[in-house]
């Protein structure tokens, strides 16, 4: 039983170790916020209700969603070489699918965004 316990505790231990940090994207803000209204331009999965791009914060609704809540991205900071994503979602039960489909759909805004940009010309 001693051996189990803390087996448990050393794994629960270094769980912050295994854990990503997923509102941190390895991009600017600017290019952050880019990809973030591109996704919440797209009208068959977000109805937006108000947009800054001063603070880099928007409303929005989840289109197809049962019942109706505003969600948020509340801002943008930079964080390391990167920049964080403050989210706002109102999730009702234990899934969290519509900020999961919003993290998703922004990951591939960025891909587009990053595949877009013309290629560094070699310096002579």
């Amino acid at each position: 039983m001693r051996v189990v316990l803390i087996t448990i505790l050393l794994l629960a231990s270094s769980i912050p170790t295994f854990a990503s940090s997923r509102g941190v994207y390895p991009v600017s803000c600017d290019v952050l916020w880019d990809a973030i209204k591109v996704t919440l331009s797209n009208a068959r999965d977000y109805s937006l209700l108000g947009i800054s791009d001063s603070a880099q914060s928007a409303a929005f609704l989840v289109v197809g969603e049962l019942t109706q809540h505003t969600d948020r991205v509340t801002g943008l900071v930079a964080k390391d070489s990167g920049c964080a994503m403050k989210l706002a979602f109102v999730e009702i039960g234990p899934a969290d699918d519509s900020e999961r489909g919003f993290r998703k759909r922004v990951k591939k805004s960025l891909a587009r965004i990053e595949t877009a940009k013309p290629a560094a010309l070699p310096t002579n």
